[in-house]
């Protein structure tokens, strides 16, 4: 009877006690501790879904604060996002999103090392890197080598410096090749859900990546040799090789986070819209990236009366394979509503018009329906195109790392004399598989536009290869973050209604609370290295 008792107590304080989330964090944290007798095969499927997956879930496809803050988007709202507040809260979940995938990965590395298993440890490493470099860029000073080891004993880990990190990071990376060519196992081509068993393709991320942070530290560490060293090495230089991973329609979890089995189409995929900043850029290209990611208004603003029976009224646009309707409406500035907040109107007569940045009430009512504030549809605002509602596309992926980017790197090598390599021609690759990504060709005169032509001059070279690099990474907000926080290219402070003394560039995320309660000593530590202590604009390392 007294075991009965206990049985049933402990069923009602764990009813009580237990959110529904916290049960599934649970249920994730034995899975992960069972990892270890795994089939090497699982851990491999596994772990390249579960970090591509949260890296673009984190870089705008779920998370929309570093694609905000980029302005790819905008919040559709008076969003906190739109001026940087939410860097003061971001940071509660973000880092333990990270390193209990990290937790995985160290402990697949431990059992596949264990078994001689060389190429399967160096792909493991390549995402030990990848998540690592990523908690590092976003905080700053990180338990490195001694987190996650609780099984160790070790409760409080000291935190590791950036300056060490890094090393460290490209060592581990340079080692993962090696792994992946000097192993003799093969990688199963079902459970290699990014390259399909294609060892070569694993060493030429592995090379991509360790260039990627050769470049973002080279302000602080002399490494022009070894940046020579690694560009010549084997690396992503086609669409085929870039590591992404397709969503799966049918499965919520698997689907893509902006897709309809995640967002009603007429509710939440409506509530962040492409910025000003994006469609502007893209209309002075003219890229034919603004109809794949975009679509027409739903009702575009003429100041032109008669332009409304010219057009026909209703009309039908078929756009990349989508259908839209819209409507012209004529700007009636005898409506008293209307004559109030012309001088807050963007982008009349124009079937693409983007959200400006930092933008809040004043814009939002404006902009939206003749009849407004309608902070819903805010009809003269474009939304993001059809695609991105679908569950699952071709054009849509998970994506780590790109071949346009690595062109776009060793364009800026070269540009800085790191490397011999002829910038102009690796710039213009690069945005001709920026292009194809989303599946459009290079057009033969896209050059051809001054706004698109490689310049003379070593600051308008780094500009324009900047610009484009930018435009490679959409949609990919965490690596483009982290990259215009070091160039500051292209610059976009200033953009919209930001006004950059009230709205200064948030630098880094927090650290978690529960470092602060629970890792007193270290925590104070690693914020006496900061020049302005644990706030979003302190300097981390990299950037002092």
């Amino acid at each position: 009877m007294k075991k009965f008792l206990i049985i049933l107590i402990s069923l009602a304080f764990f009813q009580v006690s237990c959110q529904k989330s916290s049960f599934r964090e649970d249920e994730l944290l034995r899975k992960r501790d069972a990892l270890e007798t795994a089939e090497p095969k699982l851990l491999l499927s596994s772990i390249i879904q579960k970090s591509a997956y949260l890296y673009q879930n984190k870089g705008g496809m779920g998370a929309q604060m570093l694609a905000t803050t980029v302005q790819y988007m905008q919040g559709n709202r008076q969003s906190d996002d739109n001026i940087y507040l939410n860097f003061k809260l971001a940071s509660i979940n973000d880092l333990y999103e990270y390193t209990m995938i990290i937790k995985m990965i160290n402990a697949a590395v431990t059992d596949v090392h264990k078994k001689e298993l060389k190429t399967h440890e160096g792909v493991f490493r390549i995402f030990q890197s990848l998540l690592w470099a990523t908690t590092t860029d976003l905080y700053g000073d990180i338990f490195y080598t001694e987190g996650l080891r609780g099984q160790d004993g070790i409760l409080f880990p000291k935190f590791d410096e950036q300056k060490d990190i890094y090393p460290a990071l490209i060592e581990n990376l340079k080692e993962a090749a090696q792994l992946i060519a000097d192993g003799k196992e093969p990688l199963d081509k079902a459970y290699d859900v990014m390259y399909a068993g294609n060892k070569d393709k694993w060493i030429k991320l592995a090379n991509s990546l360790r260039l990627r942070l050769l470049l973002r530290v080279s302000n602080k560490i002399a490494n022009a040799a070894d940046i020579a060293a690694v560009a010549a090495l084997p690396l992503l230089s086609d669409v085929s090789d870039n590591a992404a991973i397709p969503y799966v329609d049918g499965d919520k979890s698997m689907a893509s986070p902006m897709g309809k089995a995640n967002l009603d189409p007429t509710g939440n995929f409506l509530i962040y819209r492409p910025s000003k900043t994006l469609i502007d850029t893209l209309k002075a290209l003219n890229d034919e990236r603004l109809k794949v990611w975009v679509a027409p208004n739903e009702r575009p603003w003429t100041w032109n009366p008669d332009s409304v029976a010219l057009n026909g009224g209703k009309r039908t646009i078929t756009q990349k394979g989508f259908t839209y309707n819209y409507q012209w409406e004529y700007i009636d500035i005898t409506n008293a509503k209307i004559k109030t907040v012309v001088p807050f109107i963007y982008d009349s007569m124009t079937v693409y018009a983007g959200y400006p940045a930092g933008a809040v009430a004043s814009s939002l009512n404006a902009n939206g329906s003749y009849d407004f504030p309608d902070t819903k549809y805010n009809y003269k605002i474009s939304c993001f195109s059809k695609l991105f509602n679908e569950n699952a596309h071709p054009l849509l992926k998970a994506t780590i790392m790109q071949a346009d980017e690595v062109q776009f790197l060793l364009a800026e090598a070269a540009v800085k004399g790191f490397t011999t390599g002829d910038a102009a021609s690796l710039y213009k690759k690069g945005v001709e598989l920026a292009l194809n990504r989303w599946g459009e060709a290079l057009p033969a005169n896209y050059f051809a536009n001054p706004v698109a032509a490689f310049p003379v001059g070593k600051a308008n070279q780094l500009g324009i290869i900047g610009l484009q690099k930018w435009l490679g990474l959409f949609m990919m907000g965490v690596e483009s973050y982290v990259d215009y926080r070091r160039t500051r290219v292209p610059y976009m402070e200033h953009n919209g209604e930001l006004n950059p003394a009230v709205n200064v560039f948030p630098l880094r995320f927090r650290y978690p609370e529960t470092e602060f309660k629970n890792n007193a000593a270290n925590y104070q530590i690693a914020i006496g290295r900061l020049d302005n202590g644990d706030t979003e604009f302190s300097k981390m390392w990299l950037l002092q």
